[in-house]
């Protein structure tokens, strides 16, 4: 039998040979996978730690916005009770003169009899401390000028947008340039708040004079006037005192007037002073002491004698008023260190934040100041320095 050279691989040896071949094509199916896998476990960690700088990066603007809106709230407070320090003092000066003027006409009078050299000394001091009194009272209504400046000019937001460097010098604060990029609608309603907190602040207050202000300046002085009964006693209207010694009495009468325009003011005094001894059938009638009244004025001792002619207080009808301070802080999305996956970048429009803080009229509730009556309330004024900041929420027409 002839017997054919062709010979079949055996069995054993056909099957070999094939999973060897599936096997490496199986290899070849894997790594693609593999690789489509790295891609998007990539692609998920860019994203997740360019989300996690955004967030971050968003934290910090915020920290800033609410430090730049606080710190703005606090200049702008600190400014009203200067005026309303000021105020004050301006106020006691004025009425201070009026407590001194009845002692040097009752003294200059009394001493004439004694010795013209103390009575030379007690006008020499009149004339430097009036004159001295009424410059310093100057003084106080340019600083008055001078801080209601300050609140016309941009100083509060260059305060702000420091406030904010300080976190991040990439940070700006109420930059025009910067929100230039958000949305139209957005852009146009910040900006709108924005002008609207440009001219609130500086129209805040206002300059009164005793021709405008309804009689409330002549009022505060009668207030601070009456705020002691023997000061009271002693300057304002009949006043007097009697003083009972062993076998005399001496008293004193008088009264003293106030005027105040818009350009000067003036305190008048009138005093006499009187004694009586006691005698065998009782006290005798009352005596003057020297010729006539005592009589002295201010404009006697400084001509230019303007007491408090003008003065700052809360422009507008009286009310509870209080002043809000916005600082929107953005930071370009480029400053802020993201992956750049599959060719997308960082967004055009600006990480933004906004806050606001309030500037408002609170008087301390402790046992410092005298209680209002129980349904009387204190309207913001600048006479008080009350004048507190907080932290407000944000209102929806600006939330970022």
């Amino acid at each position: 039998m002839h017997t054919s050279q062709y010979k079949h691989p055996p069995v054993k040896q056909l099957f070999a040979t094939r999973s060897s071949t599936m096997r490496c094509f199986q290899r070849g199916q894997v790594a693609p996978v593999v690789l489509f896998g790295v891609l998007v476990a990539s692609a998920v960690l860019a994203m997740m730690f360019n989300t996690g700088q955004k967030i971050t990066e968003r934290s910090q603007v915020a920290n800033a916005a609410d430090a730049a809106a606080y710190s703005g709230a606090v200049w702008t407070a600190r400014h009203l009770n200067f005026m309303a320090y000021t105020n004050r003092a301006m106020i006691a000066n004025h009425a201070a003169v009026g407590h001194f003027i009845p002692y040097v006409g009752q003294y200059v009078d009394v001493v004439q009899a004694i010795a013209s050299q103390v009575r030379g000394a007690t006008e020499q001091a009149a004339k430097v401390a009036v004159p001295a009194i009424d410059g310093w009272n100057a003084t106080f209504r340019a600083a008055q000028v001078e801080a209601q400046a300050s609140l016309a000019l941009d100083n509060l937001n260059d305060l702000m947008r420091r406030t904010a460097r300080a976190y991040d010098p990439a940070i700006a604060v109420n930059d025009a340039g910067e929100l230039s990029a958000m949305p139209v609608e957005l852009r146009d309603l910040i900006e709108s708040q924005l002008i609207g907190q440009l001219a609130s602040v500086p129209t805040f207050v206002q300059r009164y004079t005793p021709g405008n202000d309804r009689g409330s300046i002549s009022e505060l002085i009668a207030a601070s006037l009456r705020a002691n009964n023997d000061m009271q006693r002693w300057i304002s209207g009949e006043r007097g005192w009697r003083e009972d010694l062993l076998a005399a009495q001496v008293r004193k009468q008088g009264s003293t007037t106030v005027t105040q325009t818009d350009s000067r003011a003036d305190w008048r005094a009138s005093d006499q002073l009187q004694y009586r001894t006691i005698g065998l059938f009782g006290w005798n009638r009352w005596r003057r002491i020297g010729t006539r009244p005592s009589t002295a004025s201010a404009t006697q001792f400084d001509a230019n004698y303007s007491g408090v002619p003008a003065y700052y207080n809360i422009a507008g009808e009286p009310g509870q008023r209080s002043l809000n301070i916005a600082a929107i802080a953005t930071k370009r999305q480029s400053r802020v260190a993201t992956a750049d996956i599959l060719g997308r970048g960082a967004g055009n429009g600006p990480l933004a934040v906004a806050a606001m803080a309030r500037v408002e009229f609170r008087r301390p509730a402790n046992a410092s100041f005298a209680a209002l009556n129980r349904d009387t309330a204190e309207y913001a004024n600048l006479f008080n320095p009350f004048w507190d900041v907080r932290l407000v929420p944000v209102s929806s027409g600006i939330d970022l």
